[in-house]
């Protein structure tokens, strides 16, 4: 038996010896009672349970637990990231081997960050995958890089939802202290 099973089992024991009636519909510890593909997960493009499927009612707790152990047993993420998260932060008995777990099956390959080419992080500075660098062009012809749109605002002296208008207009400022200022989203090449 594969080590998610003989999980799901223990808790099925478990649940017999405390009472507990863990089943489609039921609800406990605020949450509802979910169906644990067991052995095997779920399909892959499965979307929803189906007669005839093999598992087991598990609580919500219980349930992210057997999916983070079926995923070292199957090789691949077999849970739903932001449900293990709020398990976890629950600080489960043994959360620090299950952590390990959730954080292996949870990288984010290189290749598919987005914001990290050399590019974007050395020459503009944006190191938090979700800013955008900014571009600002002087009067002068000379350019400002920024790593992103709050830092622009912050070195420049303006305020930030001024110059996210101006970004999203794209025009040469014509009156103000900044008169003949650009300002764009640097493009990744």
């Amino acid at each position: 038996m594969l080590p998610n099973e003989v999980f799901a089992l223990e808790c099925l024991d478990r649940y017999a010896r405390e009472g507990l009636d863990v089943k489609e519909g039921g609800v406990h510890n605020g949450y509802p009672d979910e169906f644990a593909h067991c052995p095997k997960p779920r399909p892959k493009g499965q979307k929803w349970r189906l007669a005839g499927d093999l598992g087991y009612w598990l609580t919500f707790y219980d349930h992210q637990k057997q999916g983070l152990l079926q995923s070292v047993d199957e090789g691949r993420k077999c849970y739903f990231t932001q449900e293990v998260y709020v398990y976890l932060n629950t600080m489960p008995p043994g959360h620090e081997e299950l952590r390990v777990i959730y954080d292996e099956f949870n990288k984010i390959p290189e290749d598919q960050k987005r914001g990290h080419s050399q590019r974007m992080s050395g020459k503009f500075g944006a190191l938090n995958h979700s800013s955008r660098a900014i571009v600002v062009i002087k009067p002068d012809g000379t350019e400002q890089h920024f790593g992103s749109g709050r830092e622009a605002a912050r070195e420049l002296g303006m305020a930030e939802g001024n110059l996210c208008r101006y970004l999203q207009d794209n025009h040469v400022l014509t009156q103000g202290p900044r008169k003949g200022y650009q300002f764009f989203y640097a493009v990744k090449e």
